[in-house]
């Protein structure tokens, strides 16, 4: 690509009309491998490199809600919890229902001291839960966050 090309295509970029995955010419494919490779750091506890491929990724690709997700996640692991909050908001932005979303930014608002807006956003997870995945393991998790929390402050 020459460089005025380039220029071009990034300013396209930049005014949010490409994406830069396009511009580079990253398939799906490698993308997702990618994806799954920051996704195995994660649950390897390998949090910084997880950070760096899904700070890569969302630069590919800005509005993908699961990588915001899991930058959130990323960041609550690592005790950046403002930033878990950015990430967790902006996923929301993106796709408002993703019961894990709801429930992981519940969880940071409730340990950062935010009670109403965590227990607000810990119910919607559960309601979404109910009517998208009753039996999920996640959901049992809310759950005994919400019954704990309300023995705790009764």
């Amino acid at each position: 690509m020459t460089e005025p090309k380039l220029e071009n295509e990034l300013a396209l970029v930049f005014e949010g009309k490409k994406q830069l995955k396009d511009v580079l010419d990253l398939g799906a494919g490698r993308l997702e491998l990618l994806t799954e490779l920051a996704h195995l750091y994660f649950k390897e506890g390998r949090y910084e490199e997880a950070r760096v491929l899904f700070e890569g990724l969302m630069a590919l690709d800005m509005g993908n809600a699961y990588h915001c997700r899991a930058l959130g996640a990323v960041n609550q692991r690592l005790g950046q919890l403002d930033a878990a909050v950015r990430y967790y908001q902006r996923s929301l932005k993106l796709d408002d229902q993703e019961p894990e979303t709801w429930a992981n930014l519940g969880e940071v608002l409730l340990i950062q001291g935010n009670a109403d807006q965590g227990l607000a956003h810990l119910e919607h997870a559960d309601k979404l839960y109910r009517t998208r995945q009753p039996r999920a393991p996640q959901r049992q998790r809310v759950q005994a966050i919400l019954r704990t929390y309300r023995r705790i402050t009764q």
